[in-house]
């Protein structure tokens, strides 16, 4: 019995004991629960969470092992899209200011709720009600525009049809809104008790009925634009222009001004803020031309983003201070050309003074918003736009928009940036809202006229015609500084001069875009001929010279392996020039590159210009050097490759490489282009082709499958490797219906930096797959050996040796005085001056007068 009683008090023990345990296990777990929340609530960056507990306490456990990345918020959860450009950010500052926009957008205080319209259509009360009309799905009276809107209300239909400039505004059974511009018939009316479904916004409002719509009048104008009157013989009108440029295409901004330029006309150019060689450049023009200016205050102007509206808006605001005369203003950029005289677009606006010259989408305002991303929110820093969420635009006004390339009267520029408009509600509203949109200059003066006491100036042509190829245009290649994918025009080329003239001869118009003569200079040649109406001789007309370096050069920051096989090339251009003859000339070593510029003739590209210091003083050499194709077509297989190439930044609109050179780095982004023949094997087993990346130790480091059948266009495939690339030589081989068909060379030059670089070393699974199809025999192997034990030992002679293999000197000129030594008879140089390839040479058409 005794035993009995112990083992029971014993299990009495146990059960107490077990039932403390699990008590302290649940408030141990309760209290890592609470600490835990705390830690997400007070975690650096601001998270998602779902609606579980356990999800809080996994990202709890994330943030406590990796330190968050993101911005501390203050308004608790934001949306996907916010956390997501947080993250992304680099900087503090940006993160913050995207955590703040996010905030800012949660609590409505970012977008006015309502702005004003101060253009009603004439005869016409805003909101008031038509009466009740009979309709249904068979037979709407609005047809225009539909949809089903939660909290609806009568007032919510007719903002938003408002919006989009319809003229009439439905609801319809308590959720539905209806848009159109046919004024219902008094046939179909129904007495107000057909009108009694609560509006799901607002119980104590009906909206409309089952088979009943009560109608509204929105109050706004019809899209009737304002028709231009007729030009006026010899008419004048003052005009300002502002520039807004980028890039190096120097010659060709010239060009441009040459042709525009009149002595009474006003002249602003900004440069972007990151373009040195431009800025610095275009600045002797204010020397010569006192109606030219240059602006002091620049901007980085990314595509997309809320700067180009910024320069526009402070552009405008300059043109005011330096010139009290001037009575519309146009913008335009490096890539404009006008397809008409100057002359003859004054006669036009002398004809239609106070006109405003803008483009709207032409497509259904709902589907445009949407398409153009108005109803997002966006933000820029780190010189991208970032998206930060979704937005309701406000009420009360119509949105439209179109092309950012206008033509404005000054009035609406002095109301748009004068201090004394600066507490306009409408006016103030629109910049806010502006300040976080995409593509803001596309969008921003339509919106402002066509709300504003200008509305009846609205012209809907912006005097320009553009080329649109979508399936190229629309390939998102804007998406390294912009979270959207955008479209952009086509550069026009002599195969569109049919189309370009017949537009010409129906339309309006008075400038085309886009036009590049590093692709297509003929074109223009072929306008400044129908524009002067006289036949072209001028020197070097079918030539075209564009930086691509130059050592004054602030901003960007010089690429170093450009250099490095720029100065490489220039000893090979002096040995060339010197041949057996060295000891005569000691003093012509090259010392240091002054410029690299790109020449073009016929539409072709050339070759670069490498300007070269050498240790004589005051001599100066360009030589004209070209990559070599390192192409190789096997002659056992059947030729169906007409293109294959490798290089960096290419241009899948244009389809070309912007980097010409071709010098790449290991931190460079490969890109393979190819083009079928048409001649293929339609019987091989597969139209599968594959391309199969080597690095110069002839492992496999990628294999891509590219589908032959589509012989009409130009394909690529990036090299999608996230290590850097091992310097030295790489291949592409392509294989198919198993045979090596073709096989390209590129060289990945080397660094100094590289040295302390980990590159990959680890070897493809399909190694063995695919290494049948290198070389095997011995002198290959020995080669490879060799370059890479040169390269280890010294790089600047390695350099040397590949540049010579990968490059050709095609001809070489002194700048200015020949060298002493040039005297020896035997030595045929030749002045940069009188050759006709040097950028030292002359070109008129790109000199203003």
């Amino acid at each position: 019995m005794t035993q009995n009683f112990l083992r029971c008090l014993m299990c009495r023990q146990f059960r107490t004991y077990f039932l403390l345990v699990i008590a302290m296990a649940f408030v141990f777990q309760s209290l890592l629960v609470f600490y835990l929340l705390a830690k997400v609530k007070d975690t650096d960056g601001p998270t998602e969470f779902g609606s579980s507990d356990s999800s809080r306490i996994q990202q709890a456990f994330v943030n406590e092992k990796e330190p968050s990345v993101l911005s501390k918020s203050t308004c608790g959860t934001l949306s996907k899209t916010a956390l997501s450009a947080i993250k992304r950010a680099t900087t503090k500052k940006c993160k913050e200011e995207l955590s703040d926009i996010a905030c800012k957008l949660k609590n409505n205080q970012l977008v006015p709720e309502r702005l004003p319209n101060y253009c009603p259509r004439k005869d016409s009360v805003p909101g008031s009600s038509l009466g009740c009309f009979h309709d249904n799905n068979q037979s709407r009276l609005l047809s225009s525009y539909g949809v089903k809107l939660p909290g609806l209300t009568n007032q919510k239909c007719i903002d938003l049809c408002a919006q989009s400039a319809f003229l009439y505004a439905g609801t319809h059974n308590g959720k539905e809104c209806y848009c159109g511009n046919k004024k219902p018939s008094l046939e179909h009316l129904l007495t107000k008790t057909y009108c009694s479904v609560p509006c799901d916004g607002q119980s104590s409002q009906t909206c409309g009925g089952v088979d009943a719509t009560e109608i509204f009048d929105s109050g706004v104008p019809t899209r009737d634009s304002a028709k231009l009157q007729a030009p006026i013989v010899n008419g004048t009108a003052k005009i300002a222009f502002i520039l807004t440029l980028n890039g190096r295409a120097l010659r060709q901004v010239t060009r441009l001004l040459r042709v525009i330029y009149r002595p009474h006309h006003v002249y602003l150019i900004h440069v972007d803020a990151r373009q040195d060689f431009l800025f610095r450049s275009l600045l002797q023009l204010e020397l010569k031309y006192p109606n030219i200016r240059i602006s002091r205050k620049r901007q980085s102007s990314i595509w997309g983003g809320v700067s180009l509206l910024d320069v526009l808006l402070q552009s405008m605001e300059q043109l005011l201070e330096i010139d009290s005369q001037w009575q519309f203003v146009f913008n335009l950029s490096e890539s404009d050309f006008p397809l008409r005289s100057i002359e003859s677009l004054e006669a036009l606006l002398a004809a239609n003074p106070g006109r405003n010259f803008l483009k709207s989408h032409g497509r259904q305002t709902r589907q445009f918003i949407h398409k153009q991303g108005l109803d997002r929110v966006f933000h820029q820093c780190e010189s991208r736009m970032w998206r930060v969420g979704d937005r309701n635009l406000p009420a009360g006004i119509r949105i439209d928009g179109g092309s950012d390339w206008v033509g404005l009267a000054r009035s609406v520029v002095e109301f748009a940036t004068s201090p004394s408009h600066s507490n306009d509600p409408l006016l103030r509203g629109l910049k806010e809202l502006y300040r976080y949109t995409l593509l803001p200059a596309e969008s921003f003066f339509h919106v402002l006229i066509l709300n504003s006491k200008f509305c009846d100036s609205y012209a809907d042509n912006n005097l320009r015609m553009t080329l649109w190829r979508r399936s190229q245009g629309c390939l998102c290649q804007h998406r390294h500084v912009v979270d959207w994918c955008g479209c952009s025009p086509m550069v026009f080329r002599t195969a569109d001069w049919t189309h370009l003239t017949s537009v010409m001869a129906k339309s309006t118009v008075f400038f085309a875009r886009k036009f590049e003569a590093a692709i297509d200079q003929s074109v223009m040649n072929r306008l400044e001929e129908q524009l002067t109406n006289t036949s072209l001789s001028y020197p070097g007309l079918d030539c075209y010279w564009e930086s691509a370096y130059h050592r004054a050069d602030l901003t960007p920051k010089p690429n170093q392996a450009l250099l490095a096989v720029a100065l490489s090339l220039a000893k090979h251009s002096i040995s060339l020039l010197l041949q057996n003859s060295v000891a005569e000339c000691p003093g012509l070593r090259p010392s240091r590159v002054v410029a690299i510029t790109s020449y073009f003739r016929h539409d072709h590209y050339q070759g670069d210009l490498i300007h070269f210091e050498v240790d004589e003083k005051e001599v100066e050499f360009e030589a004209l050097v070209k990559p070599l194709t390192k192409t190789t077509h096997l002659m056992e297989s059947p030729r169906i490759l007409s293109t294959l190439q490798v290089g960096s930044d290419f241009d899948p609109k244009e389809q070309v490489f912007r980097n010409r050179l071709g010098v790449l780095t290991s931190r460079s982004k490969p890109i393979v282009i190819f083009k079928w023949t048409g001649h293929i094997n339609t019987t091989a087993a597969s139209q599968l082709a594959h391309l199969v990346w080597f690095d110069p130790d002839d492992n496999v480091r990628a294999v891509h499958n590219v589908n032959v059948t589509d012989a009409s266009k130009m394909g690529n495939q990036n090299l999608e490797i996230d290590h850097p690339l091992k310097p030295g030589v790489w291949k592409v081989a392509v294989i198919y219906d198993g045979k090596k068909i073709a096989t390209t060379e590129f060289l990945i030059v080397p660094q100094a930096s590289d040295q302390s670089t980990q590159f990959e070393t680890r070897i493809s699974e399909s190694q063995k797959a695919w290494e049948k199809y290198l070389p095997v025999d011995a002198q290959s192997a020995i080669y490879r050996r060799e370059r890479a034990l040169l390269m280890k030992k010294d790089i600047s002679k390695f350099l040397d040796k590949m540049t010579a293999e990968y490059y050709a000197i095609q001809d070489i000129c002194y700048k200015d005085q020949p060298p002493h030594c040039a005297t020896i008879g035997f030595h045929d140089w030749q002045s940069c001056l009188s050759t006709d390839w040097s950028s030292f040479s002359q070109d008129p058409k790109s000199e203003l007068l």
